[in-house]
């Protein structure tokens, strides 16, 4: 396996862990930084596991994150 392939199934494991925690019992300070770190979790998962080149963030195809 290749290494983007086990870093993508890793933030799609954190985002996996996170939803299963109970956001009812949590500050909303606690709250926003757990969803914070979802969406980032969520991006990196996405960026991976695109094909080179089919960011559409940027003008210039190729130059990607």
């Amino acid at each position: 396996m290749l290494a983007t392939d086990k870093i993508s199934k890793a933030f799609a494991a954190i985002c996996e862990e996170a939803d299963k925690i109970k956001k009812d019992d949590l500050s909303d300070k606690t709250r926003k930084r757990l969803k914070t770190i979802v969406s980032i979790a969520k991006h990196q998962s996405d960026i991976r596991g695109a094909k080179k080149g089919s960011c559409k963030a940027h003008k210039s195809k190729g130059k990607c994150c």
